[in-house]
């Protein structure tokens, strides 16, 4: 009954500290200026909204210091096809108020579920002393394949249907219709196309696969050994009274 309850309580806390990880990932890569600089070059952005890449990142980058909590508000003045204009409108700044409001509470459930993991984590390796590393492994393999499934699930749901999951996605975080922003009005839309979310999730999903899969080799590579040395006959020494 301890090992069952130990399995489960780690299980629990390496999925929060996964998630941890996921959305710290999340958060480096957003407030990587230079590189969204570099996407715009390279997507010619700017070109199509009728600004500079400069006035593009720039724009961006307020967006990314107002959710971070290091900004008033997410407006800022840009030159558009010569012209000096206010960057976003009402509604686009109304939105973003609730958009804020969501990346906060992520961040927030990042840092107390994360130390609230390694707590447990902690108290684990405590109370299974000698079969403890042998537990976490085999927890932390456990909840890679719990996450992986769910994973699995959305990834087929955003590749068969993705206008479905983007719209069930908004009515599940956010109370209102404010996120229906109008193409023709919103340069939002104009500096957050496709293929920018596309190399974010491209992005982000490389750090965190890369460190999930260093984490997985090693649990795999440390019970495997335990297993090949507990299977492994015991072989009486020279210093062993019984093989004299």
């Amino acid at each position: 009954m301890k090992r069952i309850i130990s399995y489960i309580l780690s299980t629990c806390a390496w999925l929060l500290l996964i998630a941890a990880v996921l959305v710290t990932c999340l958060q480096i890569a957003v407030n990587d200026r230079q590189w969204f600089l570099s996407e715009y070059v390279k997507l010619g952005t700017a070109r199509e909204a009728g600004m500079s890449n400069a006035d593009v990142a720039a724009a961006l980058g307020q967006l990314v210091d107002y959710m971070e909590g290091r900004a008033e508000s997410i407006q800022i003045e840009v030159t558009v096809d010569g012209k000096t204009k206010d960057m976003y409108n009402r509604r686009e700044i109304d939105h973003m108020v609730d958009v804020r409001a969501l990346y906060q509470f992520w961040l927030a459930v990042r840092t107390i579920g994360g130390l609230a993991a390694l707590a447990v984590l902690f108290l684990v390796f405590r109370w299974m002393r000698r079969d403890a590393l042998a537990v976490l492994c085999g927890s932390f393999l456990a909840a890679c394949g719990v996450f992986l499934g769910l994973a699995l699930i959305l990834g087929l749901w955003v590749t068969v249907d993705f206008s479905g999951f983007w719209v069930q996605f908004h009515h599940l975080f956010f109370t209102n219709d404010l996120w229906l922003l109008d193409p023709a009005t919103s340069r939002m839309i104009l500096i957050c196309p496709e293929e920018l979310f596309y190399d974010v999730v491209i992005r982000v999903g490389t750090w965190f696969g890369g460190i999930l899969v260093a984490l997985l080799a090693a649990c795999i590579l440390y019970l495997a050994m335990r297993r090949r040395r507990h299977s492994t006959p015991y072989q009486p020494g020279d210093h062993d009274y019984e093989g004299v």
